[in-house]
């Protein structure tokens, strides 16, 4: 099959020619779906209808109507696929039976979070603010061809507020139960015809929560401040340049239960973590020979930082820190030859150092992993072809990865036998979609498929670490994990309802297991490339607008997000694998009336196995938010969460909060 794809991706990318001789100039015309432009699936603004690949959006009254005030607990609300919430602001999340690293190191994971089209460096989702988000774009599946390692269950892409429009901004808080507090400003717009802009910062404090079964999960109070910006200088009206970023200090705690018998919180506890992150950038774009060509050069710089704090008696005795520092830039050039066929070249260097320490009993000692230096260069070329008056959309792409890796003893190591290793190794990932609109765009059939894959992680390349009576040992020789995913879909575009449907299918090789032995002093802990595995599955989307349907007064819609999993077996054991529901529905009803607005959600998780013999049972929970505008530039919101008091965790033994209030005013001027 792979030989199959190359060669079909080989086709599309030189098909150009064969049309180019008798192909007509497409003339516009009126469309009856809304022309939505997303710029993830292909790298490219496109009209979504154009792009075989399914993208969904999270639009920015979505995410001012979710209640909550992270990438996580956003993506839980709206997005099918496993999310695994921890205390102590972590989140990762996941995507067709994929998630990024449980420790958020985005490398390590294998669904890829994005802001503004580049790493943003980490993989979990907590820690990033809703603050500055314009939209949300996700897509599922392999991803690699465009964005390389971790994009085996899909990308989510973050996409900012550029400060377009009128000079303005808004100044609010909110206060709620468990002491919760909450601050924001902003201003953002157009200082003149060259410069525009937008700036927010925040402050987010919340105490220890209650729960409905175990009372008072003591130590998980958590403290946000972030900041953050764009500033936009417009040249010329073909060339453009901006400079953004966001700094976030983040500190969480962590609950402990009092004698491990799950019955009630440890109120003594005082481990906690440092989980600051930030990022800067700079973007040009150019457009170039009647804007034929266009030109995108992105660099930037991403830190981020893991401090656990986890002494018994006192935090700071026991201690593991990790540093990540990036320096990148991602680069493209698009070359319309014509109304019907768009080339996009492209490259992607990134260059990461990694340094940690640990304390035990306050003294140095080997942290869990080494330092580390990881180079990744990536090549991709990709053909858009919109053939027959636009109703036939091809995209074709592959990407060449190239990996360099060198370990090094940490600092806080006084071990005399630590192995250094320095190994590299390459990867081509293809992918092909085909897209056919019909009855003037009310329906469309797509197909893509691809291939992806996932680095193996620094640490299963050269661990030499011990910990208490084991030793972690790495493996050099590791080969990366690949999936190999084909989907089917159809969109069903109605006057006032539109309908999504998916079937895909995931070969999943080449998978890294954990393997034991011992050298009669030690367990020792090593990795293997030995697993395959079969995931498959269905998804859909609805939205239907039944106040236009029934000529109500007032904007009414429901809209569902469901995914049920078919097929998710471990094929070296025969059982299924862990943390993937048997299914998921979220779901939501909206009223708008005379500057009232209100959403009542709910989040259905069916069950899953989270070992080879335990299953965790299904939850759902209900969340209403209102907000009401009036007097033009006032705003008072209202959010009720776990509405019906229901017990639930995304993450056995981790229970979240009962029902809880959350009320706040902002001023827009």
């Amino acid at each position: 099959m792979k030989k199959v794809l190359v060669a079909g991706v080989m086709f599309a990318l030189v098909a150009s020619g064969a049309f180019a001789a008798d192909q007509e100039q497409q003339e516009n015309k009126d469309v009856l779906v809304q022309d939505e432009l997303v710029v993830t699936a292909s790298r490219v603004e496109t009209r979504a209808i154009d792009v075989p690949i399914n993208t969904q959006v999270i639009t920015r009254e979505q995410i001012e109507m979710s209640g909550v005030t992270d990438v996580g607990d956003l993506l839980g609300k709206y997005v099918t696929g496993h999310y695994h919430k921890y205390n102590g602001i972590l989140s990762p999340v996941g995507l067709r039976g994929f998630r990024t690293d449980g420790h958020g190191i985005d490398l390590q994971g294998a669904v890829l979070l994005l802001i503004d089209g580049h790493r943003v460096g980490t993989g979990n989702a907590a820690k990033l603010s809703l603050d500055r988000i314009e939209r949300v774009e996700i897509i599922k599946g392999s991803a690699s061809a465009l964005y390389g390692s971790a994009a085996m269950g899909g990308v989510v892409n973050l996409i900012t507020k550029k400060g377009d429009g009128k000079l303005g901004g808004s100044v609010g808080a909110e206060a709620g139960s468990f002491d919760y507090l909450y601050g924001q400003a902003n201003v953002n717009g157009a200082l003149n015809e060259k410069f525009r802009f937008m700036a927010s910062v925040s402050g987010e404090t919340i105490g220890d929560y209650d729960t409905v079964d175990y009372g008072t999960a003591y130590n998980t109070g958590v403290d946000k401040i972030n900041v953050g910006g764009n500033l936009v200088y417009t040249i010329n009206e073909n060339n453009e340049i901006r400079f953004g970023g966001n700094y976030a200090d983040l500190v969480g705690e962590s609950p402990s239960w009092a004698e491990g018998n799950y019955s009630y919180y440890d109120e003594s506890t005082e481990q906690y973590n440092d989980k600051s992150t930030g990022y800067a950038d700079l973007e040009y774009n150019g457009a170039y020979l009647s804007d034929q060509v266009r030109y995108k050069a992105t660099l930037y710089y991403l830190w981020d930082k893991n401090h656990w704090y986890t002494g018994s008696t006192k935090a700071e005795s026991d201690q593991t820190k990790y540093i990540q520092q990036t320096f990148g830039t991602d680069q493209q050039l698009t070359w319309k030859i014509a109304d019907w066929n768009t080339l996009l070249f492209g490259l992607t260097w990134d260059g990461m150092e990694q340094e940690g320490e640990g304390v035990a009993d306050y003294q140095p000692t080997a942290p869990y992993t080494p330092d580390l230096d990881y180079t990744t260069q990536g090549y991709f070329i990709q053909d858009s072809l919109d053939l027959f008056d636009n109703r036939l959309n091809i995209i074709a792409a592959v990407r060449y990865d190239r990996f360099d890796i060198e370990t090094m003893k940490t600092k806080s190591d006084s071990s005399e036998d630590f192995a250094a290793i320095n190994t590299d190794f390459s990867h081509v990932s293809p992918k092909l979609g085909v897209g056919m609109k019909f009855f003037e765009e009310r329906l469309r059939l797509r197909a893509d498929l691809g291939e992806a894959f996932k680095a193996p992680s620094a640490g299963q390349l050269g661990y030499d670490t011990y910990f208490y009576t084991y030793h972690y040992l790495g493996n050099p020789d590791l080969d990366p994990e690949t999936s190999f995913t084909y989907n089917f879909g159809l969109d069903v575009y109605l006057e006032s309802i539109s309908f999504k449907a998916d079937y895909f299918h995931t070969d999943y090789e080449d998978r890294i297991s954990t393997t034991y032995s011992s050298d009669g002093t030690y367990t020792i802990v090593s990795w293997e490339n030995t697993d395959s595995a079969v995931i498959s599955g269905l998804e859909f989307s609805v939205d239907w607008d039944f106040g236009e349907t029934l000529g109500l007064p007032f904007s009414a819609s429901l809209w569902s997000n469901m995914s049920f999993n078919l097929e998710r077996e471990d094929e070296s054991t025969g059982k299924d694998l862990t943390y993937i529901s048997d299914y998921e529905i979220k779901s939501g009803l909206k009223i708008g009336y005379d500057g009232l607005l209100a959403q009542l959600t709910n989040t259905y998780v069916g069950p899953q196995m989270i070992s080879t013999t335990e299953e965790k049972a299904s939850f759902q929970f209900w969340d209403l938010t209102m907000r009401y505008t009036f007097l033009k530039h006032w705003e008072v919101k209202a959010s009720i969460l776990n509405l019906f008091d229901e017990d639930y965790s995304w993450v056995k033994n981790y229970p979240m909060p009962e029902r809880n209030y959350r009320v706040g005013v902002t001023y827009h001027f």
